[in-house]
């Protein structure tokens, strides 16, 4: 019978937190790694990582080095293997060496495709019909390790980026423990990546604008399914920001930005290409809310401009 092996988890998204309650009952988990604390925007309080929070219910070490440093290496010295889930920053390659089996990479793409930092997002933004995970042993490379690993996920119809994320969450969690125990038996050999390799950036607030005149209903529906949760799809109206966090296409068309129809229940606004309805929207300052409420409070009239 295999000893069960120490660990170290590196992570800090929402997205690692079923790993992480996965590895800690499975091996022993001897150390977590996860980001500094951030400055809160309107006050001083300092916000944890979801990582970080979980760790603490689990009752875990929590390891927070601005540096991976010589006195990071010392902390982790008898630990065996690492199992890394968007944490965030380059790991070099003398923290690498420190573990016997090495640190396994687990990324929600089926990779080469969609290395870097936002696959999910990417694969909704593209329209693609399925993603995957990939396990694979991290190098100093983005993304480029061998693979060890990997299952493909349907991405369905109604799909976003919160639904989308928790089913690679859920998957992921399973996966990691087979990886762990087939890798410490040595029943996996690492398999080169094949196939054309593509990269992703880290999205920022101008990548969620939506422009009503230069984009089509299909691709402004695709960003309100991958932004949502995260920086989330909006557009600017009289000044104020609007953010959409559910849409569909409508086969309609008029000059970008008009609403095309009103009514209890039904905002229509023409694209670029044909038009979407808007199902719940988010107004500046306000709670999101299903769209007859916003109506309710707002007189919106067909053939006036969102923009």
């Amino acid at each position: 019978m295999l000893k069960c092996p120490w660990l170290v988890f590196f992570g800090t998204s929402e997205i690692g937190i079923e790993t992480l309650r996965s590895l800690n009952a499975h091996f022993n988990v001897k150390a977590v790694l996860t980001s500094e604390d951030k400055q809160g925007k309107r006050n001083k309080t300092l916000i944890e990582s979801p990582i970080k929070l979980e760790a603490k219910k689990l009752n875990l070490n929590i390891l927070q080095p601005q540096k991976l440093d010589i006195g990071f290496l010392e902390q982790i010295k008898d630990c065996e293997m690492g199992v890394l889930f968007s944490y965030g920053k380059i790991i070099p390659q003398n923290v690498i060496n420190v573990f016997k089996y090495g640190i396994l990479n687990i990324h929600p793409s089926i990779l080469p495709k969609y290395r870097g930092a936002s696959p999910i997002i990417s694969a909704l933004l593209n329209g693609d019909s399925h993603t995957g995970i990939s396990i694979i042993k991290l190098t100093k490379d983005l993304d480029a390790g061998d693979i060890l690993m990997q299952k493909i996920i349907e991405i369905e119809p109604n799909d976003n980026n919160i639904t989308l994320s928790g089913k690679i969450s859920q998957i992921a969690s399973q996966m990691i423990v087979c990886a762990v125990e087939y890798m410490q038996a040595g029943f996996i050999k690492p398999v080169p990546q094949k196939g054309n390799i593509s990269y992703v950036k880290k999205f920022d607030k101008s990548d969620a604008r939506i422009n009503f005149e230069t984009e089509d209903a299909v691709a402004i529906v695709r960003k309100v399914k991958a932004f949502l949760g995260y920086l989330e799809a909006f557009f600017y109206y009289n000044g104020k920001i609007y953010k959409i966090l559910k849409a569909s296409v409508v086969d309609k068309s008029s000059d970008p930005g008009t609403v095309l129809e009103v009514s209890k229940s039904s905002l229509v606004v023409a694209c670029k290409n044909k038009s979407i309805s808007i199902e719940v929207i988010k107004p500046e300052g306000k709670n999101s809310m299903p769209i007859s409420a916003f109506l309710a409070g707002h007189k919106i009239q067909c053939g006036q401009k969102l923009i």
